[in-house]
């Protein structure tokens, strides 16, 4: 009786442990959904296949919701670049702006050059006709206008598939650069900087490494937490490079560089385990050979591992790697996707990226991924951050915010002085934020972030699409988060709005009727649903 009773007890204990075990594998949610809500209307017939190729959100309008911006083309089809703007938290399915030349374009950027409040965007042309060689252009921005044809070109030309906005002299204005090399027909050749002078591009680099490759992705980011932003290149037929930032100048030969050699198509950086330091994340691809994993390099205390830590258990035709913390635990998960793939995302939990995807997109969107970005469309998880503060030392220049992609940078305080855009440079979706002068005690941001961010994807074979974030966070209507909507929701915004009272913490529940505004009105709409049978509470639109 006691053995029966025990075998029991462990037939019970064991598949309790199973459920437990079975129901974290089931309900790790990444609140993705799997069919995309929002599809462009270009590329979806055979006639009209544009290549897309580069993917960034940003405000290029200016109304206080995130537009799209689309570069074309890759080494396909000759093609336009686009921007489907973003009206009141709905994203059109036609591209708003489309510009008047057309290129093989690889990837995009965007960056207020000129601190005039709007940012400008940055086209790598990747092949000319014949794979010859080609310029670097950029669209000006002019009161949330884009000019049509290219206002700047480089003077020199060049294979490249990838640019990046960065401060590379600690001088609080964005510059250029440009990772360059072609690798099918073993074209290798130096990377590139076109620095920024008072709000002007210049056309001819001053800054060339001295090494050469076929490079394809570049980005800045601040390795050492030293103050200023290295820059990094990963390269097909090659390894990951690293060019260390003396704070004024860029090395011309990388000080850091992998041990394995792969071909490597794009690369992201995130700090994954929460210590401070930004760690690196690579998609392999295996169409010139190579493993076709995707990895991850940690960071460790300022020095990347040469080899990774990190290694999915797939491979393939890598593409595409972003991070964001899509299920708000604290922690930055991986999305990442090949061509003729799935997107993906691999979940970060408590500082460890797992091996398997935790999300996977429905099969009918299998498609050849080029770029993965993230971003709150319709405003409906948007918080607003007030007075974060940083400790300073008078001579680091970068600082990181706490949560990014950001979606917005209202106010910029350095040693108790509000600073002007004349004073720094930043990137919302890197999260990062330069200074011209080093703050010597603190600095401190106002900015909006969301717990929805949204995953947009660049397809070169079909549409682009969006999937939306269906994370829960609130009841609509409820705009003083105790989980019911009553009366104690309209005294709150009129408190708020006439008394100085606290902001809704969730910006969009303060928008009851959504108009993209709150102001009395959205009183009035609660009362009216409250006492008088008045239409339900909506969200999902906060400038």
């Amino acid at each position: 009786m006691l053995k029966s009773w025990y075998s029991r007890y462990i037939f019970l204990t064991f598949n309790l442990l199973l459920f437990l075990f079975i129901s974290k594998s089931i309900f790790a949610v990444i609140p993705l959904e799997t069919s995309p809500s929002w599809r462009s209307l270009e590329s979806r017939a055979p006639s009209e296949s544009y290549y897309s190729t580069g993917a960034v959100f940003g405000d290029i309008d200016g109304n206080g919701f995130l537009d799209l911006a689309i570069s074309n083309g890759n080494d396909m089809l000759k093609a336009p670049n686009f921007v489907y703007f973003n009206y009141n938290g709905k994203l059109d399915t036609t591209a708003g702006w489309v510009s008047s030349n057309t290129e093989y374009s690889g990837h995009c950027a965007l960056g207020d050059i000129d601190k005039d409040g709007y940012p400008e965007l940055a086209v790598s042309n990747y092949i000319n006709n014949g794979w010859g060689k080609i310029v670097i252009q950029l669209y000006d921005n002019v009161n949330g206008s884009l000019s049509t044809s290219p206002t700047w070109s480089s003077a020199d030309s060049m294979h490249s598939f990838s640019c990046a906005f960065g401060d590379a002299k600690g001088e609080g204005y964005l510059d250029l650069a440009v990772a360059c090399g072609e690798a099918y027909n073993n074209f290798n050749e130096h990377n590139r900087i076109y620095y920024n002078h008072n709000g002007v591009l210049e056309t001819t680099p001053s800054w060339v490494s001295g090494d050469s490759g076929a490079c394809y992705d570049v980005d800045w980011g601040d390795v050492e937490n030293d103050g200023d932003l290295d820059l990094v290149f990963v390269c097909a037929r090659g390894k990951v490079k690293i060019y260390k930032n003396y704070g004024d100048s860029i090395e011309h030969f990388p000080s850091w560089i992998s041990k394995n050699i792969d071909n490597r198509n794009s690369l992201a950086w995130g700090d994954i385990n929460n210590d401070g330091y930004l760690d690196l994340a690579v998609a392999n691809n295996v169409q010139l050979s190579g493993n076709g994993y995707f990895e991850a390099y940690l960071n460790y205390g300022g020095v990347l591992d040469t080899l990774p830590d990190w290694v999915s258990s797939t491979r393939g035709y890598g593409s595409a790697v972003s991070f964001c913390d899509v299920n708000n635990d604290g922690y930055k998960d991986l999305a990442a996707g090949r061509w003729w793939g799935y997107s993906v995302v691999y979940e970060n939990t408590g500082g460890t990226l797992g091996t398997t995807p935790a999300w996977t997109c429905n099969s009918a969107y299998e498609s050849v991924v080029e770029e993965m970005v993230w971003g709150d469309l319709d405003g409906d998880g948007l918080v607003r951050i007030k007075n974060e503060t940083h400790p300073a030392d008078g001579s680091k220049k970068v600082f990181y915010l706490n949560h990014y992609p950001a979606h917005k940078l209202e106010k910029v305080v350095a040693d108790g002085n509000v600073l002007s855009l004349t004073d720094y440079c930043y990137s919302l979706n890197s999260g990062w934020v330069s200074f011209k002068t080093a703050p010597d005690s603190q600095v401190s941001f106002d900015y909006k972030y969301s717990l929805k961010q949204d995953l947009a994807v660049s397809n070169w074979d079909r549409e682009n699409y969006v999937f939306f974030n269906q994370n829960q966070l609130y009841v609509k209507g409820d705009v003083n988060q105790d989980n019911k909507v009553t009366v104690a929701d309209v005294v709150f915004l009129v408190n708020y709005l006439f008394k100085g009272g606290p902001e809704p913490y969730y910006l969009a529940c303060g928008d009851v009727n959504r108009d993209c505004q709150t102001t009395v009105s959205d009183a009035v709409y609660l009362v009216n649903y409250l006492f008088k049978g008045g239409p339900l509470p909506l969200s999902g639109c906060a400038k």
